[in-house]
């Protein structure tokens, strides 16, 4: 097999669910990101200001991590994207933890956490990883005995997308 052959082959098996290829495509390609949190968030009004990937957030104090994509809107919410193709990463203290971490690193000292962005920590799956049949799934806090969103603006959703 030639090089360019084997070059084609790589290229033919490309796909979002590839950390490096998903990097490459949505590295600071606001319209390529908005599109997707438009379709996941159901807001066609959606308007991305920003997006990085690989984003790394440090934690003086602890385990650090490396956010697939980090992206922002015009209304100063805040998205981080991991695509995960094993059921083991997407787990719900993960996406607890990145949102902790996007919390503690955008509140600066001596502001009030009344101004802590509204943050959404959004897993994209290869597998239903809960196991309900949904394609996706909108995970709220909620007052249990009231039955009333805690309204924190923490916001998970997972969403399954197989190959």
């Amino acid at each position: 097999m030639t090089q360019h052959e084997k070059d084609l082959e790589r290229i033919r098996n490309f796909r979002l669910m590839n950390d490096d290829f998903m990097t490459r495509v949505f590295d600071q390609d606001n319209e390529a990101i908005q599109f997707v949190l438009r379709i996941i968030m159901d807001k066609d009004d959606l308007i991305v200001s920003s997006v990085k990937t690989e984003y790394e957030i440090h934690n003086l104090c602890g385990k650090s991590a490396r956010l697939d994509v980090f992206a922002g809107d015009s209304t100063g919410r805040l998205f981080n994207i991991e695509i995960q193709r094993a059921d083991k990463g997407a787990g719900r203290r993960r996406a607890r933890f990145n949102s902790s971490l996007i919390d503690s690193n955008e509140l600066r000292r001596g502001v009030d956490d009344d101004y802590l962005p509204e943050v959404y920590v959004i897993f994209i799956t290869k597998n239903d990883v809960l196991r309900k049949g949904l394609p996706i799934y909108h995970i709220e806090r909620m007052i249990v005995e009231v039955n009333e969103p805690f309204d924190d603006d923490e916001h998970n959703h997972l969403c399954e997308r197989p190959e």
